[in-house]
């Protein structure tokens, strides 16, 4: 079959990654345009050989472009999903859909009216690691799901700038983990309950932003978990999971970049991942590949809307909980009705 034409829009950290990816190693894709405002990140068109454009609306009505990734700035996020949504083509769109539920809501009636095709990019559902963890789950290898933690500690903040449009750190951060919970336990979230706390970058209270966070989450059947979000990890890059059950646990991740330990005088050392483009390379792959067969296949998003509802629905539970001091239940099916802000 001939290799659908994608063109990305927003060439910031992410939407970089996924150019760079589809440029040369997705499987049945062809990069061919790209879109971004900033000249500079612009430049990467040149060097990838594909078409730019300044105007993503351009980009979206082109013929040569046959699907989309949406990797825009969250805050202007909606806009893009419309003229996406509207045109027809298949797209591909980064965590999290949008910045406020209302926002998701009339994204997913759009999608829902105009039959799209839209899968989120909750790439840690693609990592070998995570996956193996959910069949082992299904297979019933540790019984009983007891209790579940997932931590996302980032070496380091992003820019300030980034800061101010990404939601904050639950729906920047840790809704990965919010994703893969209820990915590894098949399960909703039924409460939350969330602390936090400026402890390094003092500047994040204009932002009205944490750099550390820990949840508390109930699940409907009975599970608990814990997620700890960080931005201050000067040691590298540390996303790790945990479920433990009735019969056994499953530990997901490493530390180690190189398998290298150094044992001299000063004891044992070795180096740490370094940021989530190495500890995630290959599930960015993959995601895009399972993106690709699924729109060939006329298969359903491998992660879909309703998706990214429920995990933003738990990120702004966090919030509300961060600024309140109390839990806060979400409905049965995991959903929380009303605006993020």
């Amino acid at each position: 079959m001939a290799r659908i034409q994608v063109g990305v829009i927003g060439l910031g950290r992410m939407g970089a990654v996924h150019a760079r990816h589809l440029a040369g190693s997705v499987a049945g894709a062809r990069l061919v345009a790209v879109a971004d405002v900033d000249p500079k990140r612009l430049a990467l068109a040149e060097e990838l050989g594909v078409k730019g454009y300044v105007e993503f609306r351009d980009m979206i009505a082109s013929p040569d472009v046959e699907a989309i990734v949406v990797a825009g700035p969250t805050d202007q996020r909606e806009a893009m999903l419309e003229a996406a949504i509207e045109s027809g083509k298949p797209i591909f769109c980064e965590k999290p859909l949008a910045q406020t539920l209302d926002a998701v809501y009339r994204i997913k009636a759009a999608v829902e009216k105009r039959g799209a095709f839209l899968q989120l990019g909750f790439m840690r559902r693609f990592d070998p690691g995570y996956a193996a963890a959910r069949k082992k789950i299904e297979e019933g290898a540790i019984g009983e799901v007891v209790g579940v933690y997932s931590m996302t500690r980032d070496p380091h903040l992003p820019p300030y700038d980034y800061i101010a449009s990404s939601g904050g750190i639950f729906a920047d951060l840790a809704i990965h983990d919010f994703d893969i919970l209820r990915f590894l336990t098949g399960d909703e979230v039924a409460s939350v309950y969330a602390i936090g706390g400026v402890y390094k970058y003092d500047r994040l209270h204009e932002y009205g932003d944490v750099d550390n966070a820990f949840c508390t989450l109930r699940f409907s059947r009975g599970a608990m978990g814990l997620v700890h979000g960080s931005r201050n990890a000067v040691y590298g890059y540390d996303v790790r999971a945990e479920v433990y059950g009735t019969e056994g646990s499953l530990r997901i991740g490493y530390d180690r970049e190189t398998p290298l330990l150094v044992l001299d005088q000063r004891g044992a050392s070795h180096d740490y991942v370094p940021y989530f483009f190495e500890r995630f390379q290959n599930a960015y792959r993959l995601e895009l590949e399972a993106f690709v067969d699924a729109v060939r296949r006329g298969a359903p998003p491998p992660v879909g809307v309703d998706d990214g509802e429920k995990a933003l629905a738990i990120a702004v539970a966090a919030q509300r909980s961060l600024e309140s001091g109390q839990p806060v239940p979400l409905d049965p099916g995991g959903v929380l009705r009303g605006e993020a802000t």
